[in-house]
């Protein structure tokens, strides 16, 4: 128990829990001063040379920061004077696209529609023995549906 406790007091996990501190802090900050529309599909990634970066969920969502950037610029600084007096003040935003896949697309079907074994078979009828035939009929076995 004490390696554990010792590593826990160490100075790298007092940094990390000082990172940590200090962007919950800016999140408290940007949820405040962001627009109430925008705040729930945006958070603070953290910051870094007075540069705040901002993750945002789609490109509508950044176009819109970039374009009232500036009012929240000086809101945020604002904020930051009252209630983080130790932090630099913001010079720019960062916004970050990330892409979060929420939507999963089923696996397309591999089985033909009815009519379309129906259109292939008599193709395959239709046609002498040649590749083509050959492939045709490996790609109905493939893709044919039970009946």
């Amino acid at each position: 128990m004490k390696p554990v406790k010792k590593l826990l007091e160490s100075e790298v996990f007092s940094l990390i829990r000082e990172k940590n501190r200090s962007i919950s802090s800016y999140q408290k900050l940007w949820s405040a001063k962001a627009p109430s529309k925008l705040t729930p599909l945006s958070h603070v990634g953290g910051i870094r040379d007075d540069i705040l970066t901002v993750y945002v969920e789609n490109s509508g969502i950044a176009s819109k920061l970039k374009f009232i950037e500036s009012t929240l610029l000086k809101d945020l600084n604002e904020g930051i004077q009252k209630e983080i007096p130790y932090a630099n003040p913001i010079k720019s935003l960062k916004i970050k696209l990330v892409i979060k896949n929420s939507k999963v697309s089923p696996a397309p079907s591999k089985n033909f529609p009815i009519q379309a074994k129906l259109a292939f078979k008599n193709l395959l009828s239709s046609l002498e023995d040649s590749p083509l035939k050959q492939r045709l009929s490996k790609l109905i076995k493939q893709h044919a549906n039970t009946d």
